[in-house]
């Protein structure tokens, strides 16, 4: 084979890899995402057992006023709810990065598949289902993290609205 066409195949395969390239990035920061969620959910149940293990000294120990006792409780419901909404975007995390990946295989796939179809022209018949599943793929991704994009700041929202009723609890209870 003339060194001729292993340039024409090199070149027919690189146009996928800037796609690939960019796809990379995006999974490295959707890494990154997944794991400062998976650190907030961890953190999230180390509050519910701790707040559990109050719960049972208060429920052990017969002396705690009702107030607080109910407190307690809210807190573990509040906690429950934003484990429950943390793990929803986890889920949406890991769908992005699901489709990222299969974009990445479907685009590695493409562009091998044009570099050969120098060599062997028929292979462009799949290069092309490949590369526009690729692209579908990279689509699917970027609404994934649309979504869970839309729901990044619940647990949040969630929490100073507890916390704010929580305040406004003590401060009515104090006059």
């Amino acid at each position: 084979m003339p060194s001729s066409d292993w340039t024409r195949i090199i070149s027919a395969g690189v146009g996928p890899i800037i796609v690939i390239s960019a796809c990379g990035l995006l999974c490295l920061a959707f890494y990154n995402r997944l794991a400062a969620v998976v650190t907030r959910l961890r953190a999230f149940h180390r509050d519910q057992l701790a707040e559990q293990e109050t719960l049972a000294k208060l429920r052990a120990g017969g002396s705690a006023n009702e107030a607080e006792f109910v407190r307690r409780q809210e807190i573990l419901g509040m906690l429950q709810v934003q484990i429950g909404k943390v793990q929803r975007r986890a889920g949406w995390i890991r769908r992005t990065l699901a489709c990222l990946l299969y974009t990445i295989i479907c685009l590695a796939g493409c562009s091998l598949a044009v570099g050969l179809s120098v060599v062997w022209p028929t292979l462009i018949y799949a290069a092309v289902p490949l590369f526009v599943m690729g692209l579908a793929l990279l689509i699917a991704a970027v609404i994934c993290a649309l979504i869970e994009l839309q729901h990044a700041l619940d647990p949040v929202v969630l929490e100073t609205q507890f916390m704010t009723e929580l305040a406004r609890d003590y401060d009515d209870s104090a006059v």
